[in-house]
C-alpha cells in the first residue's frame, strides 16, 4: 500500500500540502528549537502515513507547546491523524469545528471547513439531524465571502443590472453582516431608487444594526434629500436608538436646517435619551451658530440632563462665547449641580481664557462648592498660569476648605514633582487643616520620606507631627522604619511614641516586624 508521502496530492489539497512544505522547510532551519522539531517530526509521520505517531507526536507539540507558532499547524494535523485514525466521525467533527474557532484566518482553516462539511454531511445522512445545522452555516459563511466580493465589484459599475443584483441579494440575504455590507454598497448608488430603499431599510430591516447603518450612509450621502430623510426617520415610531443615529448623522452634515432640527429636538423632545443626542449632536458641529443653539439648549431645556449635555459640549468648543455662556451658568444658574458641571465645562475647553473666567467665579461666587469645583477645573487645565493660581490660593487663602482644595488640586497637577511646592505651602499657610493637606499630599511624592523626616524633626506642633507619622505609614517604606523606631526611643511625648508603633505595624515589612520585636523586648524604652 502506498504512503501518503507517494500519494501526497491524493489526500491533501495543494494549499495544504505547499502550507506543510513551506512549514516543514522553516522547521528543517529552526531545528534547534523544540516546537519546530516536534512538527517536522509529526509532519514526516503525516507524509508516511504513521497516523498513531503523528497523533502522539502532535499532541506532545500541542501539550507542550501551545504558546508556539507551531501549535497551529499541529492543531490541523492532529484532527487529519484522528480522521486517517479512523476515530468516530462526532470526535473528528468536534475536532475540525474547535480549530476553525481558534483559529478562524489559519492558512488550513479552508481545508479544515471542507472536511468538517464532508464529514458532518455525512452524519446527518446517517440520521443525525443535528449536524445539518452546521454545515448548512459554514457553507452559507462561503457563499457570503463569494458574494461579498462579487458585491464590492458591483458598487463601482453603477448600472441598472448591478443596482438590481444587490437589491436581490439583500432581499434573500439571512445574514446581519451582509445586509450592512450591502447598505455600505447601496449608498453609493446615485440613484434615487437606491435612496429610497435605504431610507425603508432604515425603518423596516429585523436588525438595529442594519438600520444604524442605513441612517448613516444616508447621512454621508450629504445632499438635501438627506435632511428630509433623517427627518422622515426622526418623525417615525422606530427604535430610540435608530432615531438617535438619525440625530448624530445630522450632526455629521454641514447643512443649516440639520442645526435647527438639532436645536428643536433638543430644546423640545420630551425623550430624554434623544434630546441629549441632539445636544451632543449639535456639540459636533464647529462655528459661532453651533455654540449659540448650545446656548439656547441652556437657557430652555427642560431638563437637568439635557442641560448638562449642553454644558459638556460647550466646554469641548474652544472658543470664548462658550466660556462666557459657561461662566454665566456657574454664577448665576439655580441648580448646584448644573452650576459645578459648567466650572468643570470651562476646564476642559482648554481655552487661553479659561483659567481667568475661573478666577473671576472664585471670587465671585457665594457658593463654596462652586468655588471649590472652580478650583479642582484650575488643576486640570494643567498650565503655568494655573499652577501660579492655585499656589497663591493654597499659600493665602484664609478659607481653610478652599485652601486645602487648593493644596489637592495642585498636587494632582504636579504629580511626583509637587514635594518642593508643597513644602513651600506647609511653611507658608498658616492654617492647621492646610499644613496638614499639604503634608499628606507630600507622602504620595518620591522622596517623601526624607522631606516627612525632615519635617518631623523640624515641626514643634504635636498635630502636625502625628500628621508627618501617619504619612510615614502610608509610605509602606524600609526607609521610614529608622525614622520611627528613633521617635520611640527619642520622643517624650506618648501620644508620637504610640503613633510611631502603630505605623511601624502599619508598614508590616519584615524590618519593621523587627523593630516591634525590640521594641516589645524593651530595647525600645
Amino acid at each position: 500500500m502506498a504512503t501518503l508521502r507517494q500519494t501526497t496530492q491524493r489526500f491533501l489539497r495543494p494549499s495544504a500540502f505547499i502550507a506543510g512544505v513551506l512549514l516543514l522547510a522553516v522547521a528543517l532551519v529552526l531545528a534547534q528549537d523544540s516546537g519546530s522539531k516536534l512538527y517536522q517530526q509529526g509532519y514526516d509521520y503525516i507524509l508516511d502515513g504513521k497516523w498513531a505517531e503523528a497523533k502522539k507526536t502532535f499532541a506532545e507539540l500541542i501539550n507542550s507547546q501551545s504558546k508556539s507558532s507551531w501549535a497551529e499547524g499541529g492543531r490541523y494535523w492532529s484532527c487529519y491523524a484522528r480522521e486517517k485514525l479512523g476515530e468516530s466521525p462526532e470526535s473528528v467533527f468536534d475536532c475540525y469545528q474547535d480549530f476553525i474557532k481558534s483559529y478562524p484566518k489559519s492558512k488550513w482553516a479552508g481545508d479544515a471547513k471542507s472536511n468538517l462539511v464532508r464529514i458532518g454531511s455525512q452524519l446527518a445522512r446517517s440520521g443525525k439531524p443535528e449536524y445539518e445545522t452546521i454545515v448548512k452555516s459554514f457553507q452559507s459563511e462561503e457563499d457570503d465571502e463569494v458574494q461579498l466580493a462579487a458585491l464590492y465589484a458591483l458598487q463601482n459599475v453603477g448600472s441598472e443590472k448591478a443596482y438590481s443584483a444587490v437589491l436581490n441579494l439583500y432581499d434573500k440575504s439571512q445574514s446581519e453582516n451582509m445586509r450592512s455590507k450591502i447598505v455600505y454598497v447601496l449608498g453609493n448608488f446615485e440613484s434615487k431608487e437606491a435612496f429610497a430603499k435605504l431610507l425603508a431599510i432604515a425603518k423596516t430591516d429585523p436588525s438595529a444594526k442594519v438600520r444604524k447603518d442605513a441612517v448613516y450612509a444616508i447621512g454621508n450621502a450629504d445632499k438635501p434629500e438627506s435632511i428630509t430623510a433623517l427627518n422622515e426617520i426622526l418623525r417615525s415610531k422606530i427604535d430610540t436608538e435608530v432615531r438617535k443615529a438619525a440625530l448624530y448623522a445630522l450632526g455629521n452634515t454641514e447643512h443649516a436646517e440639520a442645526l435647527a432640527t438639532l436645536l428643536d429636538v433638543a430644546r423640545t423632545e420630551t425623550d430624554e435619551e434623544l434630546a441629549k443626542a441632539a445636544t451632543y449632536a449639535i456639540g459636533n458641529i464647529d462655528g459661532n451658530e453651533a455654540n449659540m443653539a448650545l446656548g439656547t439648549v441652556l437657557k430652555e431645556a427642560k431638563s437637568r440632563e439635557v442641560r448638562k449635555a449642553a454644558l459638556y459640549a460647550l466646554g469641548n468648543h474652544d472658543a470664548v462665547n462658550a466660556i462666557s455662556a459657561l461662566k454665566e451658568v456657574a454664577l448665576k444658574d439655580s441648580d448646584e449641580e448644573l452650576r459645578k458641571a459648567a466650572v468643570y465645562a470651562i476646564g476642559n475647553t482648554g481655552n487661553s481664557e479659561a483659567v481667568k473666567a475661573l478666577q473671576q467665579i472664585l471670587t465671585s461666587s457665594p457658593d463654596a462648592h462652586t468655588r471649590e469645583a472652580a478650583l479642582y477645573s484650575i488643576g486640570n487645565t494643567d498650565n503655568a498660569e494655573a499652577r501660579a493660581a492655585l499656589l497663591s490660593y493654597a499659600k493665602n487663602e484664609q478659607d481653610e476648605q478652599l485652601a486645602k482644595t487648593a493644596v489637592y488640586a495642585l498636587g494632582n497637577m504636579l504629580g511626583d514633582g509637587s514635594a518642593d511646592v508643597l513644602l513651600d505651602i506647609m511653611r507658608s499657610t498658616k492654617l492647621p487643616e492646610v499644613k496638614k493637606a499639604a503634608l499628606y499630599k507630600i507622602a504620595e511624592s518620591d522622596g517623601s520620606v526624607k522631606l516627612l523626616t525632615q519635617i518631623l524633626k523640624e515641626e514643634k506642633d504635636v498635630e502636625l507631627k502625628l500628621a508627618a507619622i501617619y504619612a510615614l505609614a502610608n509610605t509602606e517604606s524600609d526607609d521610614a522604619v529608622p525614622v520611627l523606631v528613633d521617635v520611640v526611643k527619642k520622643d517624650e511625648n506618648k501620644k508620637l511614641k504610640t503613633a510611631a508603633v502603630n505605623a511601624l505595624g502599619q508598614i508590616g515589612t519584615p524590618k519593621a516586624q523587627e523593630a516591634l520585636v525590640e521594641i516589645v523586648g524593651g530595647k525600645g524604652k
